[in-house]
């Protein structure tokens, strides 16, 4: 249906020879040159890309990064793009240089810049990079206390993954002052934004009972089913 969406975009594109379509148009013809791959989609990308449209540089950059042999192009125009602001190529950028992409050599100071330009326009993907790195000593000196100040700007940007670290982190004291209170606090958060791993270490506190609360073995049941199901659901649906 998406498809068929995009193409349809893409007709009315060429019978009106619209110039400046709007990010949506654009979007949808990019979703059709990237899961389509079809020739026409990416030339009225190149097109606006060409004409210095942020949001179609970073189309066509992710169409181009699909295509083995045209994927060194895309790195280009994913600079293009994050160099005008885009916030998706700021962060496509940032993992090119992260994990020598797109004809890219390795630069972890590179990466990390690209990623923090992201995470200060909310990305939440780029501030969780930004804790690994930090952790890790990737492009910045090891630093647990700037990982756990990542962790919790990608947790309070909605990254459950950061959710679950950021938990782990106040029950070690790592980076963070230990906090039980807090690490349970965000173990829940991580399990409501379906992580499994969070979900799964929720279940066992749950059945064995910990001193923030009191053994809950039907609720640790079903978020056992519910860490085991592909869907991931919520706790709340199973009510």
């Amino acid at each position: 249906m998406a498809l068929l969406l995009a193409a349809a975009a893409l007709s009315a594109c060429t019978q009106i020879n619209d110039a400046t379509p709007d990010n949506a148009r654009i979007e949808s013809v990019g979703l059709l040159a990237l899961h389509g791959r079809q020739s026409s989609a990416i030339a009225q990308l190149q097109a606006w890309a060409a004409a210095g449209r942020p949001v179609a540089q970073r189309e066509l950059g992710l169409a181009l990064a699909s295509i083995p042999e045209q994927a060194a192009q895309a790195g280009a125009w994913f600079e293009k793009a994050a160099n005008a602001g885009d916030i998706e190529a700021q962060f496509q950028l940032a993992q090119a240089f992260y994990q020598a992409g797109l004809g890219l050599k390795r630069d972890y100071v590179q990466a990390w810049n690209w990623y923090e330009r992201a995470a200060g326009s909310g990305d939440a993907k780029a501030s969780f990079m930004l804790a690994r790195m930090a952790k890790y000593g990737e492009g910045v000196a090891p630093d647990l206390r700037r990982s756990a100040t990542w962790l919790l700007e990608a947790s309070r940007q909605g990254n459950a993954q950061a959710m679950f670290l950021l938990s782990n982190a106040y029950a070690a004291g790592e980076g963070v002052e230990q906090n039980p209170q807090l690490a349970r606090e965000w173990l829940e958060r991580s399990a409501a934004g379906d992580f499994p791993v969070a979900i799964q270490a929720l279940a066992m506190s749950l059945e064995s009972g910990d001193r923030h609360g009191e053994r809950d073995p039907v609720r640790a049941r079903h978020l056992i089913k519910e860490a085991t199901d592909e869907r991931s659901m919520r706790w709340n649906n199973y009510q």
